[in-house]
């Protein structure tokens, strides 16, 4: 009985002994195939090579042998980056395997209403201060409307405050195209270069499906979390001086990256690319976005809140400056052709750039109407006409104008016109302007 108790003791021992042994072995036999992965596909080439032989050294002393899934996937990633100190170089260890009972929340997790979205919030806040909040830069179509769904109510926003803090990347291309929201110019904002076809993706101003803003005032906010894509929008438009970065230095991950299956479940991230800025000819691998003003992650809203408050007031000078300028020039006098043309001038740029529209324009007048100031009304009214010729509500508005300074046939031409227009558009206010053209006549 004792012989054959030791026997088992001695069968079990000796088959841990070579599960171990056999484990050991499945987890070189990787390092082997990712060795072959970063020689090829890693940015540089030499780093690549230079990793290789530590990880030579390492297999030979055995290091990686008997080693848990989760405990080789942590000591491989360490190992990999001690030597390249690329963050983006990422071993994975298997997914954990589900049970049955887990049949309804892995099919919900697979849904994408499920998942953490990416926009996690815009609004416009005290000062017509826009805020925007993004967690990634997801890759799709859809990704992209997301981000012309903030833009859109950004379009009034007098600075534009962009968090970053909890944004650790996603795709060049869409990082690209909220970028291209603040330029007009076609510029070069990036090339990304791939050692292994020998490539390079440029990565110019593209068209958007809303409203740029080449000239408001733009913050963005960092954190140590920052990272990959979200460094590339803040060190972009940090580059081209079109946005004070504020908060943490971040991450310092450069690196476009792919993922490789390998292997028993396990995967590996292998940046096969770098980006290269335009304006500084390098990026922030490894150091990380330095902001323009530092300050803790928590405080960065607070401080760039109070910054865009006094930008918002220069932003709007710098808007309506011009025309406020001349209409205040008018004082009481009457508005020569000259005048009425620089107030059209100026109007007309503020609508082209979308920033007035029909109806605001005639609040303007409105505003100066009823304040007296005819004068100053009628050159805004008019300027309204030429802009929005079919709208017959700025006919009767400035029929209206016209009539009160004594101007009574061009009043009945533009009250006449109100009707026509407002006829052959079915316009829902044409008894109104009927009723306007009516008792004009009846009173003159």
């Amino acid at each position: 009985m004792r012989v054959s108790f030791l026997i088992k003791i001695i069968l079990t021992f000796t088959l841990f002994l070579l599960s171990l042994l056999g484990f050991g072995q499945s987890n070189n036999d990787i390092v082997k195939e990712v060795q072959e992965l970063l020689e090829k596909n890693y940015i540089f080439l030499d780093k690549a090579k230079e990793t290789n032989a530590h990880l030579d050294a390492l297999i030979k002393k055995g290091t990686f042998n008997g080693k848990s899934p989760e405990d080789f996937a942590k000591m491989f990633t360490e190992e990999l980056q001690k030597i390249t100190k690329d963050k983006h170089l990422r071993f994975s260890s298997p997914r954990g395997q589900k049970t049955k009972n887990d049949t309804k929340i892995e099919l919900t997790q697979n849904l994408s209403r499920y998942r953490a979205p990416m926009l996690r919030g815009f609004r416009l806040m005290e000062s017509n201060i826009g805020y925007i909040d993004l967690a990634f830069f997801g890759g799709s179509k859809e990704h992209q409307s997301k981000i012309d769904m903030a833009m859109k109510v950004m379009e009034v926003a007098d600075a534009i405050i962009v968090d970053m803090r909890r944004n650790t990347g996603g795709s060049p291309f869409t990082v690209n195209y909220l970028s291209s929201y603040f330029f007009s110019e076609k510029l070069l904002l990036n090339t990304i270069y791939e050692r292994a076809n020998d490539h390079s993706e440029e990565m110019w101003v593209t068209d958007v499906e809303g409203i740029k803003r080449p000239k408001v005032p733009v913050y963005i906010l960092t954190s140590k979390a920052t990272f990959s894509g979200a460094e590339d929008f803040s060190y972009t438009m940090q580059s081209r001086g079109r946005a004070t970065v504020i908060g943490e230095v971040t991450g310092g991950g450069a690196h476009p990256t792919r993922f490789h299956q390998l292997k028993k479940g396990f995967g590996i991230g292998i940046p096969f690319a770098r980006t290269i800025n335009t304006i500084t000819k390098t990026n922030w691998e490894g150091v990380g976005v330095i902001p323009d003003i530092k300050s803790s992650a928590d405080a960065a809203l607070e401080k760039a809140t109070e910054l865009a408050k006094v930008k918002v007031e220069e932003y709007k000078k710098t808007l309506f400056g011009p025309l406020e300028n001349t209409l205040n020039v008018l004082g009481s006098k009457e508005a020569s052709k000259e005048d009425e043309n620089t107030v059209f001038k100026h109007l007309d740029h503020l609508v082209k750039s979308r920033i007035l529209n029909e109806g605001e324009i005639n609040n303007l007048g409105y505003t100066y109407l009823q304040s007296a100031k005819g004068n100053i009304a009628l050159p805004i009214f008019k300027a309204n006409v030429q802009l929005f010729p079919d709208s017959a509500n700025v006919y009767d508005s400035y029929a209206e104008a016209l009539a009160g300074s004594g101007q009574k046939e061009l009043a009945l031409l533009n009250y006449e016109k109100a009707v026509k227009t407002a006829t052959a558009q079915k316009d829902a206010q044409l008894e109104a302007f009927q009723n306007n053209l009516r008792t004009f006549k009846e009173g003159n």
